[in-house]
């Protein structure tokens, strides 16, 4: 498969995937974060979900990430997902469930252009933006996501979450 190095092609190719295709697809993708600006809406809160295409076999999301932003330990709902960090750098933890408790079992920083791969037999994870600026990651996830489960620090539990995006194909939504 030839490089994916814009946004548009990208779109054009997601259409067209099945299986193993996704795999090919994500290793094959160099998009610079000038592409990207169309969809790249940041918040003081938290990081944003942006959905860029959604079909029924599949998602494309940008999060885009402040300054020490973070995701909580999260599963994926059974699905697939791989993260190209197209701008900034995010440290990505990985972990899994013992007795009553987590426990981390991988600690790695992404670096530009870096490619994560993650789905629930791996565990769960959690990324964090640790650039000294903004980062960008694109999500492909292999049939859509509208909930997973989050672990509840305090409680010491997993909790359903359903998730919403900030934007959807561009426009900011009322949340």
């Amino acid at each position: 498969m030839k490089q994916i190095t814009s946004l548009n092609q990208l779109l054009e190719e997601l259409p067209k995937c099945e299986g193993n295709d996704y795999v090919q697809i994500a290793k094959n993708m160099d998009i610079s974060p000038e592409d990207l600006s169309a969809y790249a809406h940041f918040s003081d809160q938290t990081y944003t979900r942006n959905c860029i295409m959604r079909t029924q076999n599949f998602e494309l999301l940008l999060l885009c990430w402040n300054k020490g932003q973070k995701t909580s330990i999260h599963s994926h709902d059974g699905e697939e997902c791989w993260v190209y960090l197209a701008e900034g750098k995010l440290r990505e933890k990985r972990f899994k469930e013992s007795a009553d408790s987590i426990e981390k079992i991988d600690d790695t920083k992404m670096s530009q252009s870096r490619l994560s791969y993650m789905n629930d037999h791996m565990g769960y994870h959690s990324l964090e933006n640790i650039a000294d600026d903004k980062s960008m990651s694109l999500h492909l996830y292999v049939s859509p996501i509208d909930e997973c489960k989050v672990y509840d620090e305090e409680e010491k539990m997993f909790k359903d979450k359903n998730l919403k995006y900030y934007s959807y194909e561009g426009k900011i939504l009322d949340n």
